[in-house]
C-alpha cells in the first residue's frame, strides 16, 4: 500500500492504496506478549482515490482513521450529474474491536481542493 498508519494507542494498523484498496489490521498479543497480526478487514471504497491517511487519537474508544479522499465518475455512465465532481472530502473509518468490522463513519462535506495532506496531533 502507499500509506501505512496506526493508530495512536498501537491497536490497529490501516494500510490504504492511491485507489480504492483499504484494508485495517488488528495488533494483539498472545499469552507469551508476542505481537499478532489478525486476519484483515476490508474498507474499500469503489471510485475513490486517496490522497491523505491518518490515525486520529480518540482515547480508549474505537480505533479510527481519518483519510483525505475523492470520488470520481463510473467510465461506464453518461455523466448524468450524481457523482461528487472531483471533490476532496475528509472522511472517518472506524474499527469496530467488538464487532471486528470496519466502517466508514463520517464525511465532511468538501475540504479545500488543495489540501493534500493530514496531521495527527496528539490530545
Amino acid at each position: 500500500g502507499q500509506y501505512v498508519v496506526s493508530d495512536p494507542k498501537g491497536r490497529a494498523i490501516m494500510i490504504a492504496a492511491i485507489e480504492k484498496r483499504k484494508l485495517v489490521y488488528v495488533l494483539n498479543r498472545d499469552s507469551s506478549g508476542k505481537p499478532t497480526i489478525a486476519s484483515p478487514l476490508e474498507a474499500h471504497r469503489s471510485r475513490t482515490i486517496t490522497f491523505a491517511l491518518c490515525g486520529v487519537d480518540n482515547g480508549y474508544d474505537n480505533p479510527i482513521f481519518a483519510a483525505l479522499e475523492t470520488q470520481y465518475a463510473d467510465p461506464e455512465s453518461e455523466g448524468n450529474g450524481d457523482e461528487s465532481d472531483g471533490k476532496k472530502e475528509l472522511a472517518y473509518y472506524e474499527l469496530d474491536l467488538g464487532l471486528n468490522h470496519v466502517s466508514r463513519r463520517w464525511a465532511s462535506r468538501a475540504v479545500h481542493k488543495s489540501a493534500c495532506c493530514l496531521g495527527a496531533v496528539p490530545g
